[in-house]
């Protein structure tokens, strides 16, 4: 009875490097296809529109924690596209606004948080900051 050694023995089990790299590229592939169809399959809440843009507005606002005034004109833009984003901020009896107001008769949604404005350099009061989200 013959014995083969075992590392000349041709009939082991083993894939060529270039197979196993052809057979995950086509795992990956298979994912990046599924994972694509699936996101544009999954219908968009349009009720979860408004808190991640004052999310984001905030994040514009005040980038320190601490909302800036004259950083609302910048904010305008963190709306999700197909939208139109109006910032609004008060402190005390002050009131800054930037975007387009919405007309009647459109689809909005709003959200707002509590944050720290500058009212002026070293005075900061509490205030409110609000996105209204409309198309």
């Amino acid at each position: 009875m013959a014995t083969a050694s075992r590392s000349s023995a041709p009939e082991r089990a083993q894939a060529s490097p270039t197979a196993a790299l052809v057979a995950v590229a086509a795992v990956g592939l298979g994912l990046s296809l599924y994972a694509t169809v699936f996101a544009g399959v999954v219908p968009t809440a349009d009720h979860e529109i408004a808190e991640p843009t004052l999310s984001r507005v905030h994040d514009a606002v005040a980038p320190a924690g601490v909302a800036s005034p004259a950083r609302l004109e910048s904010a305008v833009d963190a709306g999700p596209d197909g939208w139109t984003v109006r910032v609004d901020l008060r402190a005390g009896s002050q009131h800054w606004t930037a975007g387009d107001a919405p007309t009647p008769n459109v689809e909005t949604q709003s959200s707002g948080r509590r944050v720290p404005v500058r009212i002026a350099p070293g005075r900061v009061e509490s205030g409110w900051l609000r996105v209204v989200v409309h198309r």
